[in-house]
């Protein structure tokens, strides 16, 4: 159905506006990030902590792109953290001048728009240079649709020469019918170059301050003599109508004589090699710029700030997790020197606090946009452990798998020093209590030395086997007869009350279950402050 370039336009406003709920088909947005794989890189996000920072719930609350090449150019950025302030504040200084502009940013979502087919996925596959399949006797056709018309027009000379013309012919069919599907298998990555040209030629014109889009010329160009061929390839699929039935039909024949589908294809094979960086100057400089209309949506719609880049620390004012309705916001400031350790109990905030510390410390490094008030720190490595599992498949337990990732931090800390922050969520939940105490104690303080570190423990005793290198900070709840209320609010110090068992009570636990493990915990209380107290006597002789 038609509509209005006016109707279209503002569908694409509203939609960046307020981004509808749509289904994200994610192994295919990763295509770009997954072919980056080998490329240099300061940082990639690994799996474990993109899960932990439900990192696809974020993609879906950031993704306003109007393009299939702006989502994967979006997934790759919030995965690939940059420690170069100036290449950030140029996204900074992007989105901020596309909020500001609604007309330019209208003729950019139409630009964009052209992108939405999910073909466009596959652009990815031309940007490697990567060889498109081979047909069969590719290279040899030019000679054979020679040798095919030197004998039809011999043939009026010596006519037994048509003989081997109506050879050739079958020849020519077979081999157009074995090489149809290649042909349609093959082109598929090049179904969408010609948009992604109009796309980077249109968003080229409106002089948007976009650095990538500064030096398009000459890829554009590249990229242009390509696209006619490729539409080649596209003509059949043109031709559906029954008004072109006829004129299908003789281009059929015309292909199939001049075997015109696999000399334009090889041709094109040819093409995409040679113009393989220009493919990708237009497919970066493109998603660069719906990177940039995604963010500056998502900026309309938040609280956020730009991040101060600082030599160390880590400052952050009215803090909160986008992800979280209704977050409260919460403050914190660490020096160089010492590190974070978080009490309280289940659902008080510790976990949602330490996600809102690594969303913040990611976002400022991908995006240049922080869900605060302020945020001030140094370049970091974002690394996690809080939703590790068991790997049945390997015959791990939660333990094994806990402890060899965990190892995986201790050497990459070893081996680039200062240059982390780690957010460790209750280590070693899998063994006993005297164990798990020690384990974490040295762990925590072997990473603090090395990296920025904050981890948060049930164990209490953990405070005091780390200061001065942690500061201790803390959330809490009121619980009553009635309910029980949080209030997410970070305060300084140690935890200084337990709730967990009346927690019990207030959700129907019988109340012999809970007298006895009020009485048992009272017991266990006593026991541990002799030992303190026995232990703080002078020794006897």
């Amino acid at each position: 159905m038609w509509t209005s370039a006016a109707t279209r336009l503002a569908a694409l406003e509203a939609e960046w506006q307020q981004p509808t709920p749509r289904f994200r088909n994610f192994p295919l947005i990763a295509r770009y990030h997954a072919k980056q794989a080998d490329a240099p890189a300061w940082h990639r996000l690994d799996d474990q902590t993109w899960h932990d920072l439900n990192g696809e719930d974020l993609f879906a609350l950031l993704d306003g792109t109007a393009s299939r090449v702006g989502q994967q150019c979006l997934y790759h950025r919030l995965r690939t953290p940059l420690a170069e302030a100036g290449a950030l504040r140029e996204f900074d200084e992007a989105a901020t001048h596309i909020a500001a502009q609604p007309a330019a940013r209208g003729q950019a979502l139409r630009a964009l728009s052209r992108l939405q087919s999910t073909e466009a996925y596959y652009l990815t596959d031309l940007l490697a240079g990567e060889v498109l399949p081979a047909l069969p006797w590719s290279a040899a056709a030019p000679a054979l649709v020679l040798l095919l018309l030197a004998t039809l027009v011999g043939g009026f000379w010596v006519p037994v020469l048509w003989f081997l013309t109506a050879g050739q012919v079958l020849a020519h069919t077979v081999l157009n019918l074995m090489n149809r599907t290649r042909v349609k298998a093959g082109v598929r990555p090049l179904l969408q170059l010609g948009n992604l040209y109009q796309a980077g030629r249109d968003l080229a014109k409106l002089a948007l301050p976009l650095p990538a889009l500064r030096e398009l010329a000459a890829p554009l160009a590249q990229l242009g003599s390509l696209v006619p061929k490729v539409a080649f390839l596209q003509f059949e699929g043109q031709l559906q109508s029954d008004l072109a039935a006829l004129p299908w039909l003789i281009l059929e024949h015309v292909k199939i004589l001049l075997l015109l589908d696999v000399i334009v294809y090889h041709r094109c094979r040819r093409d995409v090699q040679a113009y393989a960086g220009a493919i990708r100057a237009v497919f970066e400089a493109v998603g660069y710029a719906d990177c940039a209309v995604a963010v500056a949506g998502f900026r309309a719609r938040h609280p956020h700030c730009a991040p101060g880049f600082t030599p160390a620390g880590l400052c952050l004012t009215g803090a909160y997790n986008p992800l979280v309705a209704g977050c409260v916001p919460n403050s914190l400031a660490v020096d160089g020197l010492t590190s974070v350790l978080l009490t309280g109990s289940n659902m008080s905030g510790k976990t949602t606090f330490m996600r809102t510390i690594g969303l913040n410390a990611l976002l400022a490094q991908t995006i240049a946009t922080c869900p605060a008030t302020a945020y001030a720190g140094p370049f970091r490595r974002v690394v996690s452990s809080v939703n590790l599992a068991d790997n049945l498949a390997e015959g791990k337990s939660y333990y094994f798998a806990e402890a060899e990732t965990v190892l995986g931090f201790v050497q990459t800390a070893e081996a680039q020093p200062g240059e982390y922050l780690f957010i460790l969520d209750e280590l070693f939940k899998g063994t006993n209590t005297v164990e798990r105490i020690a384990a974490t104690r040295a762990v925590l303080a072997y990473l603090q030395g090395r990296s920025l570190v904050v981890a948060s423990t049930h164990d209490g005793e953990l405070g005091a086997l780390l200061a001065p290198a942690f500061t201790e900070y803390h959330f809490t709840e009121t619980v009553s007869e009635a309910d029980w209320y949080f209030d997410y609010c970070l305060r300084p110090g140690p935890l200084s009350t337990r709730n967990g068992i009346r927690l019990l009570a207030r959700v129907g636990y019988p109340s012999a279950i809970v007298e006895d493990a009020l009485a048992l915990s009272r017991t266990l209380d006593a026991a541990a402050e002799a030992r303190e107290t026995a232990a703080s006597l002078p020794a006897t002789q």
